[in-house]
């Protein structure tokens, strides 16, 4: 029997009748470590920090989730053992971990089975991480999210990452990575995305050091196979610039499973680089639905050239601009004139067609201060087609309704009377659009009222009077044409009825001849 397996004997018999008092530093991880031992429900997450990151706060007011390490009086063994053995924690987090410990706690977490989350903030040296902890990890098949943050992770560790991610067998589900501030390069990111096999769904790589030119590495990220399931990307903080960003673009352009992208913090997009983001959103296999690009000045040129992109598009729902400094939300320079283009864009006014083709499915912009009050609105009713599952139809029919006051009736003239029933059925439809029990109904409510919308529909048939004035008259004459040949018919029809009764009851009533 090897030594691994005496101390796992041993601890198996000393964990039913071990003392919590003497291997903690305080009543709140006994606690902790009771919540462990006995597979509490209550206990799906938890944080292993320092001692440091509590100075300041009272022992009741630390996270419940939380074991606060005191170097010398918390015995990390017996955490490491009862994390092994829990068949109920999903999330584990470890931001600290003292020097001397680190090899048995990972020799005893290597027994979960539970795990699903692992989160690593600490650089725990010597290639721990790499060589000991992920793969004991890998060998757990229901883990589905890695997150590893403030860790130097160069091209070596890439490649090394890339290999032990490579060992996950029967993967139940695209892995969820995070690899923020570990001042990875555009070298080691194209490292990485080389050698992994393993799908992923989300990747975020933020806060490193992708560089203005990493646009080319990026792009060769979105090819490989192990990407083709990805749905979200984060980007952000990189200083990538115009000349990357055109290779992104292009290549995701191409991209249907991305749904979320977050390019935050990259200074040096300027409005050129918003063009080929512009030239993305405007893509016929983008489906992009958020879009975050906060903290990055967008000012009037920027706002002009997104808006544009967003002509025709279906799919982009929340658009995100915040800026932060210095502690506070600041403007993303956009004035006046730069919102009448997502004015225009929300609800172009210019004919009731411009109406009907604007775009119904952007519903957030998410800036400060907030975007006026006329964006605001379409917003609101754009948010209602989603949330509501409200037919897009309907909203631009609000829309119309709110802008349109006189409908022309001029361009239908085209197909006579033809098309007045349709044009009568449209505004029948438009009054259910006042309903009080949905919230764009309501919206509607406050400006026009369904006599309103009734005296228009009136309107509207008397436009067409008005303009076909003989084609009016001859549709009414034939109306009565048609009604008279008809009740003639029927009058005919009622004549002969009558004859074949009168000959019939004569024929009854006739006396019959006498004989001598």
């Amino acid at each position: 029997m090897d030594n691994r397996e005496e101390r796992q004997r041993d601890y198996d018999q000393l964990a039913r009748d071990v003392n919590l008092e003497d291997i903690t530093s305080s009543q709140h991880n006994r606690e902790v470590l009771r919540q462990l031992r006995d597979n509490d429900p209550e206990l799906k997450s938890l944080i292993i920090e320092s001692e440091e990151a509590e100075v300041g706060f009272e022992e009741d007011s630390w996270d419940l989730s939380a074991f606060v390490v005191k170097d010398g009086s918390d015995d990390i063994g017996w955490l490491g053992y009862f994390i092994g053995k829990s068949e109920v924690l999903q999330s584990l987090c470890i931001q600290y971990l003292p020097d001397g410990s680190i090899k048995e706690f990972i020799g005893w977490v290597n027994s979960n089975r539970s795990i699903q989350e692992l989160s690593i903030e600490y650089d725990l040296g010597d290639d721990t991480i790499f060589n000991n902890l992920i793969p004991m990890c890998i060998k757990n098949n229901i883990l589905n999210r890695i997150e590893i943050t403030g860790v130097n992770i160069g091209r070596e560790r890439a490649r090394r990452l890339a290999l032990v991610l490579n060992q996950q067998c029967d993967q139940k589900a695209p892995l969820w990575l995070q690899l923020k501030r570990n001042n990875l390069d555009a070298e080691g990111l194209r490292e990485l995305a080389t050698l992994l096999t393993t799908k992923l769904g989300h990747l975020c790589i933020a806060e490193n050091q992708i560089g203005m030119n990493g646009g080319e590495v990026l792009g060769a990220v979105i090819q490989s196979k192990a990407f083709s399931q990805l749905t979200g990307l984060d980007i952000g903080r990189n200083n990538i610039g115009n000349e990357g960003v055109q290779v992104l673009a292009a290549e995701l352009s191409k991209c249907t499973n991305i749904k979320n992208l977050n390019l935050s913090g990259n200074r040096a997009i300027t409005a050129v680089g918003l063009g080929f983001i512009s030239g993305l959103l405007g893509a016929e296999n983008c489906r992009i639905e958020s879009i975050d690009l906060s903290n990055m000045h967008i000012g009037d040129d920027g706002a002009e050239v997104l808006a544009a992109g967003l002509v025709g598009n279906q799919f982009l729902m929340e658009l995100i601009l915040r800026v932060y400094e210095n502690d506070e939300y600041v403007s993303a320079g956009i004035t006046d004139s730069g919102w009448s283009a997502f004015s225009k864009l929300l609800c172009n006014t210019s004919s009731i067609n411009s109406t009907y083709m604007s775009n119904h499915t952007l519903a957030q912009i998410c800036q400060y201060p907030l975007p006026p009050p006329y964006i605001c609105k379409y917003l609101q009713l754009n948010a209602f087609q989603q949330h509501q599952n409200i037919d897009t139809a309907k909203i631009a029919k609000i829309k119309i309704l709110l802008n349109h006051p006189d409908l022309d009736m001029e361009p239908f003239f085209q197909k006579q009377l033809k098309l007045l029933p349709h044009v009568m059925s449209w505004f029948q439809r438009a009054r259910s659009c006042h309903s009080n029990s949905s919230p764009s109904g309501r919206v509607l409510t406050r400006t026009q009222s369904q006599k309103h919308v009734l005296s228009r529909e009136l309107s509207a048939v008397y436009k067409f009077i008005r303009g076909m004035p003989m084609v009016a008259a001859d549709g009414y004459c034939k109306y009565v044409l048609k009604t008279a040949l008809k009740r003639k018919r029927k009058l005919q029809l009622m004549i002969q009825k009558a004859e074949e009764e009168e000959e019939w009851a004569q024929k009854r009533l006739k006396p019959e001849p006498e004989y001598d």
